[in-house]
């Protein structure tokens, strides 16, 4: 499907209170250029929308220590093409504040935080009317995609994350260094009278999770009543999150109730923007791709994502 629209953009729709969110959106003003952390891109900055409304709207969910702006090409992409796609950025989980970042808190309140970004938005004056609220999906990468998951019924276990870190704490730090103590998983019982954390929200009709991170959290029981359609986007090279307990895991789990596409070329970061020369030099590992350009993969990906999207809201693909 080639471009019908033009890339409506607005930022901090709701500022700091409760958090800064970006919302990109069908429009046909012409777009003009715009820098996203020092990025640059074109999006029709203010503008109306399209008026042949509701659309489909996409909740992006960004990687722990990230921003709202991570996946602005893929939002761009699909705003052009007649998507809503909107973007918080997670408290206590950012570039700017990572007080909480891949820690149990962050488990609870990210989803929560998009359910909320959700609220808003259809009560939103402005945008409310533009939302086909039959059609809500969720999106996110890393912890983002831990994050959507959540959103569409996975009870997220806390004591086999625990377990899993009592014999991999050495070998596997991203995911260890905040594991739940005793005391957090004492708490836990006594708030839900058990280890393990829900969060779905009915309301989203779909998920795609990208080199989703706390698979050592999923078990058969957590992902039982999960029943929408499912992509999930495997880097081919994740030098970050162990493969074998992360998206492979989500794939023997689900057992062919999900779709998984595997990005050759691709690292765990390869999902952000190319790099700025500022990034290269101070977050290199920002910037490592493996074998192929960042901007084929990004190519790649919006052509995997907009299809299967396509495919769920033609209702071509439903969940069990």
């Amino acid at each position: 499907m080639s471009e019908k629209y033009t890339a409506g953009f607005r930022d901090r729709l709701f500022d700091k209170d409760p958090f800064p969110l970006a919302i990109w959106y069908p429009a046909m003003e012409p777009e003009s250029s715009v820098r996203h952390m020092g990025v640059a891109s074109g999006a029709a900055r203010g503008a109306d929308f399209a008026g042949d409304g509701p659309f489909p709207m996409v909740l992006f969910s960004h990687g722990s220590e990230g921003h709202r702006f991570n996946q602005f090409w893929l939002a761009e992409y699909l705003a052009r093409r007649g998507y809503i796609v909107a973007a918080p950025q997670h408290h206590g989980d950012n570039y700017l504040d990572a007080s909480e970042a891949r820690q149990l808190a962050i488990i609870e309140r990210r989803p929560r935080e998009m359910r909320l970004a959700l609220d808003l938005l259809l009560d939103h004056a402005d945008i409310s009317d533009h939302i086909d609220r039959d059609k809500i999906y969720a999106l996110g990468h890393s912890a983002g995609g831990a994050t959507v998951l959540k959103l569409a019924g996975w009870d997220f276990d806390a004591q086999a994350w625990q377990n899993y870190c009592n014999v991999n704490a050495e070998a596997d730090k991203v995911i260890c260094q905040f594991a739940p103590s005793d005391d957090h998983i004492d708490q836990l019982h006594q708030a839900n009278g058990g280890p393990v954390i829900s969060e779905r929200d009915d309301r989203i009709a779909a998920i795609i999770a990208i080199t989703p991170a706390f698979g050592v959290a999923a078990t058969d029981e957590g992902l039982n009543d999960v029943n929408v359609p499912m992509l999930f986007i495997e880097a081919d090279t994740d030098e970050i999150l162990h493969d074998h307990v992360n998206a492979a895991h989500f794939r023997k789990l689900l057992r062919g109730r999900a779709k998984f596409v595997k990005v050759k070329g691709a690292g765990h970061y390869s999902f952000l923007p190319k790099c700025t020369p500022y990034i290269a030099e101070n977050f290199s590992y920002l910037c490592r791709d493996f074998g192929q350009d960042r901007d084929t993969i990004h190519r790649t990906v919006e052509q995997v994502i907009h299809r299967f999207l396509d495919r769920v809201k033609t209702g071509e693909i439903q969940g069990r």
